[in-house]
């Protein structure tokens, strides 16, 4: 059975091949039979006039033309009969294999000597030609098929470039199977194909994606299959199966295989080469687009900041205006104004700090805090998104001083309060605690609301991201700045449920009490 190990010499028989194993062993044997019989019967006529001797050297002449044609068996058939009829026909006594004199014996042992190596020698030159003929034909088959596919432009290019010269060389019907979305062989061949693959022959294509190994007719696997389905395999991804229908009844020779196996071996790594194009361009073209709409936040954001600052100026100015008091809902009004005003106002700053921490512009300022002014601070910034909710504050004095960026921490904090309070119902706990544990500071914000469903949970901190049951007026960017400006200065963000419900959000940052200097870093995004 044939066996590609990993899955490339022409499968149809080549010219060369032809020369080699055209004629069969019989036919070759009964070829070298019927000349030298035949040249036997002119030269019986000419003996008269040529000599012995000048017979012996027509024979070698025959012997090395046959050797031309012929394997080494046959060969050295034509060299024995060549000696046998030349002893018998015309060295005397005639006709007899027996020799007189010690001469003839010594020119017919030369005779056989020397036609022996000859033919030999014609037979190794012989086949040393149909080797170099095969290898330029191999390497000129490989260097058609790397040539059409490194011309390719995309995938399907590619395919049709595999199946106009592996259907060139192998003289075969071929299909490709690709691998789907999901990473599964489909069992659509790609257009380009020259074979269609009918269903009672899908098993043994699965079984080729599937194993590694070659299946279908001339393997172990499937060997009742019309075609051979051999695995497109590169560094351990498997991209689909090549099917290759033969035309020759027999089994392909070893190097027969061996090019298939180098055939197999280069559309692999042309497929892989082609995915890590298609991925990197992919990537480039999202790398330019987030660049672009950073760019594009960046600004809107900076010139939305302008009109609000009118307008919060503008509602300020009519509630201080002395000239004409506002009535109850007039007042009602500029409140429901300015609040939504400070609500824009928090986005645009959650867009910028986005920015700057995915373009690396955030400089982080460390210096020595007390974290009971760090609490109150981040307490008092979200007052009024906590009206509603009872809050705990559990800071121990006896902290000290830790050294971090007082203004990241406490803008971390605050957001972790205010999703908290957006997230539970009103008149719910919302209990704040700090606490040393194992060179590390923990600042972590518990509620008792409904907790973080199991598929909220892994995404909780990605950009934009709000979970299905979210109020709304959110824009899931609170919880990442946090984890941004908590991971930039070397800590972690962590979020879990808590035991008898609510969610817990934990801020673990490194112990720095030593630090007393401030110092600033810039932040890679």
């Amino acid at each position: 059975m044939v066996n590609l190990a990993s899955a490339s010499e022409n499968l149809s028989p080549s010219p060369a091949a032809a020369e080699a194993h055209g004629l069969p062993v019989t036919t070759q044997y009964f070829l070298v039979a019927t000349t030298m019989v035949g040249i036997s019967l002119p030269a019986l006529l000419l003996h008269h006039w040529l000599g012995s001797r000048a017979i012996s050297l027509v024979y070698l002449l025959t012997v090395v033309v046959l050797a031309l044609f012929v394997g080494r068996g046959a060969t050295l058939l034509a060299v024995t009969l060549s000696a046998l009829l030349w002893d018998f026909f015309f060295l005397p006594p005639i006709p007899n294999l027996r020799i007189a004199s010690g001469e003839d014996l010594f020119t017919f042992a030369t005779y056989f000597v020397v036609a022996g190596v000859v033919g030999e020698l014609t037979a190794r030159i012989r086949a040393q030609e149909q080797t170099e003929r095969r290898r330029e034909r191999r390497a000129t088959a490989l260097y058609q098929l790397t040539r059409g596919m490194v011309g390719a432009a995309n995938r399907d290019e590619l395919v049709r470039a595999v199946v106009e010269q592996t259907a060139g060389a192998f003289e075969a019907e071929i299909a490709v199977l690709l691998t789907d979305a999901r990473g599964s062989l489909s069992f659509h061949a790609h257009p380009a194909g020259t074979y269609e693959v009918p269903g009672p022959e899908q098993p043994a294509a699965e079984a080729a994606f599937e194993s590694g190994q070659p299946a279908g007719r001339f393997t172990d696997q499937f060997p009742q299959a019309a075609a051979l389905y051999v695995p497109l395999v590169s560094a351990e991804v498997r991209h689909g199966v090549l099917a290759v229908h033969l035309g020759q009844p027999r089994e392909p020779s070893p190097g027969q295989q061996n090019l298939l196996q180098a055939f197999v071996h280069q559309i692999a790594l042309a497929l892989d080469r082609q995915r890590l194009r298609e991925e990197f361009d992919r990537a480039k073209s999202l790398a330019e687009s987030e660049r672009l709409g950073r760019t594009l936040l960046n600004s809107v954001s900076h010139e939305i900041r302008t009109p609000l600052a009118a307008i919060q100026s503008a509602t300020a100015n009519l509630t201080d205006g002395p000239d004409r008091p506002l009535s109850a809902s007039q007042q009602a009004m500029v409140g429901e104004i300015l609040e939504a005003t400070a609500r824009l106002n928090r986005l645009v700053g959650h867009v910028l700090d986005i920015s700057r921490l995915e373009s690396g512009h955030l400089q982080l300022r460390r210096e020595p805090c007390d974290v009971r002014d760090l609490v109150q601070v981040a307490v008092r910034e979200t007052r009024q998104e906590l009206a509603q909710h009872s809050l705990r504050v559990s800071v121990p004095a006896s902290l000290g001083l830790v050294s971090l960026d007082f203004v990241l921490t406490q803008q971390a904090l605050g957001n972790l309060l205010a999703n908290a309070a957006r997230h539970t119902p009103a008149g719910t706990a919302v209990e704040v605690t700090a606490r040393r544990e194992k060179g590390f500071l923990l600042l972590s914000v518990a509620d008792r609301g409904p907790g973080l469903p199991s598929a909220v949970l892994p995404r909780v901190f990605d950009k934009f991201y709000r979970g299905p049951q979210a109020p709304t007026g959110g824009t899931g960017l609170g919880l990442s700045l946090a984890k941004g400006f908590i991971e930039a200065q070397g800590g972690q963000v962590q979020a879990q449920n808590r035991t008898g419900g609510g969610a817990e959000f934990t801020l673990r940052l490194p112990w720095l009490a030593g630090d007393t200097s401030s110092a600033h870093f810039p932040i890679s995004p």
